[in-house]
């Protein structure tokens, strides 16, 4: 397989290739390795990192230095959204200066009020985050700050292990930095965060396995070595959480919640839910169990919060954001809501509580209309985002070299320590005369310069 046969528009800039058509010098080893094999030998058999989605198996390739500084930015960034949490919760001192409208934060549906008082400054809401993130025009940009119930970390355990082999000589000839598992940091963090307790005891609480994502959730949890449960395999019982067992019960420490709001505690959110475990929310506000990540967490990464979360960093900080976000105006204010509608024709609108792209560029003038009516009809439940052009990556498509849109799903992992797991996930978008193919997985590797 030979990457310089890659066939990309040079009008998109690329990660591989110059605009000149030359090989960057860090991927100068992963060609010479790849050259001499064909397709077949590095593309993993019947084997999908998430049901449907079939991972690509030329890497992306990042150097040291530029993962240093997404490092440091990522950091900054969640510690600047656990604190804006812990103070929604708390005090609201951000909203009560000003900084952050209360009508943004009223407005969003995964802001819990339940949550009011339960939630300490010393507290970690979010130990887990995914946050999402591209190379455009001036820099990296966060595209998506994933808190609530972050998706992925299966997946990028799926892509290492499916690739491991394959590439093994590959990774050697570019000597990338070897990436510690994710599963076991992901487990030393939440019992980092347990309360209490010298040898406490994790549990992955998922829907079940009627749930789109439980193969995801049974792979992490194995991986991990969490106990899998979910909700009528726990109770409560004098304000702790128990897991139900052949030989009695055993006292849960920790639960890494795959399961919405909504469904959590029945006595405190929907009272029909049959997914959770009642007395939850007691328990969490006791302190004799931590519920990771938070009950309301989700009011973080409301795409209408996005665009204050540098003024967050500001505030709580005191620094200069390293990761500006894309180009976000939340309707709900006025000003912001004029400029959406004065540029619909530039800008993607998004309905807030789902993130679903309702309109984009390129819309007629009775779709305008009919975009506009809407925003001016309920103003608070839209966004207006700029997407910028990101760049693109080599990947292999049916056993041929194309040109994939490319961004990273970067996860950190907040306990008593911070860590950044190296490499991220990637995910590429294939682009072809047709369009933009189905998003696969691919790993990251990290090398020198």
């Amino acid at each position: 397989m030979d990457l310089h046969a890659y066939d990309f528009d040079p009008a998109i800039p690329d990660e591989a290739f110059t605009p000149a058509g030359e090989l960057r010098a860090h991927w100068r080893p992963l060609a010479i390795a790849l050259r001499d094999r064909d397709a077949a030998a590095v593309t993993p058999a019947l084997v999908t990192a998430e049901p449907g989605e079939p991972p690509d198996s030329i890497p992306l390739l990042l150097p040291e230095s530029e993962w240093r500084f997404l490092e440091t930015g990522l950091r900054q960034r969640v510690k600047a959204l656990n604190l804006l949490l812990a103070d929604l919760y708390g005090d609201a001192a951000i909203v009560r200066d000003g900084v952050v409208p209360a009508a943004v934060v009223g407005g969003s549906r995964q802001f819990r009020v339940e949550m009011r008082g339960a939630v300490r400054p010393e507290d970690v809401p979010a130990a887990v985050c995914r946050i999402d993130v591209a190379r455009a025009p001036g820099g990296f940009r966060v595209l998506r700050d994933n808190v609530r119930c972050p998706g992925g970390g299966a997946p990028m355990v799926a892509v290492g292990r499916v690739l491991e082999e394959p590439l093994r000589r590959a990774r050697d000839a570019c000597a990338a930095r070897d990436t510690p598992p994710y599963a076991s940091a992901l487990l030393e963090t939440l019992r980092e965060l347990a309360p209490g307790d010298a040898d406490p005891r994790v549990a992955l609480l998922t829907p079940g396995h009627y749930n789109a994502a439980f193969a995801e959730h049974a792979l992490l949890a194995k991986a991990a070595g969490m106990e899998l449960v979910t909700g009528p395999d726990l109770f409560v019982e004098d304000g702790q959480v128990h897991l139900r067992g052949a030989r009695g019960s055993l006292r849960v420490h920790v639960l890494y919640r795959q399961v919405d709001d909504d469904f959590l505690d029945p006595l405190a959110f929907r009272p029909d839910s049959v997914l959770g475990v009642p007395g939850l929310l007691h328990a969490c506000r006791l302190g004799s169990v931590a519920v990771l990540n938070a009950p309301g967490t989700g009011v973080a990464d409301d795409p209408a919060v996005f665009p204050f979360v540098a003024q967050a960093i500001r505030y709580y900080l005191a620094e200069e954001p390293l990761l500006p976000g894309v180009e976000t105006w939340a309707c709900v204010r006025p000003d912001e809501l004029e400029y959406a509608l004065d540029h619909l024709g530039e800008l993607t609108i998004e309905q807030r509580g789902n993130n679903e792209v309702l309109f984009g560029p390129g819309l007629s003038a009775a779709e305008r209309a009919a975009c506009a009516a809407r925003l001016r009809a309920a103003p608070d439940e839209f966004v207006a985002r700029r997407a910028p052009p990101v760049t693109s990556a080599p990947c292999l498509v049916d056993g041929r070299l194309g040109q994939g849109a490319v961004a990273l799903h970067c996860f950190v992992l907040q306990g008593r320590s911070t860590r950044v797991v190296p490499g991220a996930l990637c995910r590429d978008v294939p682009t072809s005369p047709g369009g933009p193919g189905e998003p696969r997985a691919k790993d990251v590797w990290i090398v020198p310069e």
